[in-house]
């Protein structure tokens, strides 16, 4: 009796390890599978004497976006912190395609209208965490995850297609209130490194 219960006791536990095991793997595939986005490039404007609202200016940026026909393109209204978790919200205009979120701002601010944008590509987990290995990190993500001419180009549509867009609007609005539009120089984006894409936020 007592080798049957010893049989039995042993097959549970193994059965448990394999259990555990099992569970270990899939959380370490959710864990390593979760996105977060990394810095690829911004782009931040003051328009001097503009008085107009966000709301307007996200309406009519949304239509702008959508009238593209770019397929998978989404938009939603997304709050970020000003500053620290009890500081208030500031509401921006989200834009999401494939693995890349747009994320734009335009407010009043002084005597002008601000605007701004933050493009972000979505990285895993484990993407972040291979680059971050000491000595051999970049050597290693460029193995592992090598950057095509593809993704170089899918950014670039993106990027180009966004910040057009939004200096269609901004161009749109600044005609009908008499404003001087924006210069070549007051166009161009910041780049970040895009191909150093593991970094934080």
């Amino acid at each position: 009796m007592r080798e049957i219960e010893r049989f039995f006791d042993e097959i549970f536990q193994f059965n448990s390890i394999i259990l555990y095991s099992i569970l270990a793997v899939l959380l370490l595939y959710i864990f390593f599978k979760r996105k977060l986005p990394t810095y690829h490039s911004r782009w931040s404007k003051l328009i001097d004497g503009l008085d107009y609202s966000s709301e307007a200016f996200y309406k009519q940026l949304k239509e702008e976006l959508h009238g593209h026909n770019i397929k998978k393109i989404s938009t939603q209204s997304v709050l970020h912190k000003e500053g620290s978790m009890l500081s208030s919200n500031r509401n921006y205009l989200r834009v999401s395609w494939k693995g890349y979120t747009y994320d734009i701002c335009g407010a009043p601010f002084g005597n002008g209208f601000f605007v701004s944008w933050w493009l972000f590509q979505n990285a895993t987990i484990g993407e972040i965490l291979i680059y971050k290995i000491p000595f051999i990190g970049k050597w290693l993500s460029r193995k592992l995850f090598p950057v095509t001419m593809y993704s170089i180009d899918t950014a670039s549509m993106f990027m180009s297609y966004a910040q057009q867009s939004v200096l269609n609007v901004i161009d749109d609005i600044t005609e009908t209130k008499g404003i001087r539009k924006l210069s070549e120089y007051q166009r161009t984006p910041i780049l970040q490194d895009f191909f150093d894409r593991k970094k934080q936020r």
